[in-house]
């Protein structure tokens, strides 16, 4: 299995897409206030970082909301799409960067990489891949969800941290306490506009969940969500490629008929 990885991060991936597009055309921080079906198409209010409330119209759109936010947009929605995006359930996930000014696990263990699976509630211990014998270097101190993130969703980061070490030091000795230079630390369900890591369905064969596969009206839905590869990025290219691909069979049906 190729394991690629996008140098500077994956947010290089959107910012890629962002220079593609043209960042004139993307409103960054705007807040969704509403999201109708019109005679015309398609009309999205919502506000903007100055906290004005704007308009946009269109022919079509394609959300991409978490299906549970989605749910209590204002609108006209009908209420079975309501239903059927109020069918997913977010899933609980955290996790903490523990950065060190000293690669440890490399010069003392000779760890390259990897992950290491735990019995305890960090669930996951992931160590960087690249910058090897640097001067300093970041892991992942845990990723964990369900039950385990729960625990530190309830601390505050310095408190998230402290019991991170703890853990840690279980595992990898007094060393993991030693040289910490930075942390930080998410938990999903606490992030605005996320609310959740990813969402789990009951079922993906059942009738709500075909029911966003379909547009409503002028609208589509796409997202990992609505995909086989919940929680990874190519599931949510899968996903909006579907969406694209049928909204462009759509309209040139249309101008062809």
């Amino acid at each position: 299995m190729m394991m690629f990885q996008p140098v500077g991060g994956m947010d290089r991936i959107p910012y890629a897409f962002e220079a593609a597009i043209g960042k004139d055309k993307i409103i960054y921080g705007a807040k969704v206030q509403s999201l109708n079906n019109t005679s015309a198409g398609v009309s999205v209010d919502y506000t903007n970082p100055g906290g004005q409330t704007k308009t946009l119209q269109a022919d079509f759109a394609v959300c991409t909301l978490p299906p549970h936010l989605a749910a209590k947009i204002p609108g006209n929605l009908p209420a079975d799409v309501i239903d059927a995006l109020k069918f997913a359930t977010p899933s609980d996930a955290g996790k903490i960067g523990i950065e060190y000014s000293r690669r440890w696990w490399e010069e003392d263990h000779r760890i390259y990489g990897g992950i290491t699976n735990t019995n305890i509630d960090l669930g996951n211990m992931w160590y960087p891949s690249t910058g090897f014998h640097g001067q300093r270097g970041t892991m992942v101190g845990y990723y964990n969800t369900g039950a385990n993130a729960r625990i530190y969703q309830a601390l505050p980061p310095q408190k998230r941290l402290s019991r991170a070490l703890d853990q840690g030091a279980r595992i990898h000795g007094d060393v993991y306490r030693k040289d910490v230079a930075a942390s930080f630390s998410v938990d999903w369900k606490c992030t605005a506009f996320s609310e959740g890591a990813w969402v789990g369905w009951p079922s993906q064969t059942d009738a709500k969940y075909a029911k966003l596969l379909e547009p409503t009206g002028n609208i589509y839905f796409a997202g990992d969500h609505l995909s086989h590869a919940i929680a990874w990025q190519h599931g949510a290219m899968t996903s909006a490629r579907a969406a694209v691909t049928a909204l462009h069979t759509r309209v040139a049906a249309a101008v062809a008929g």
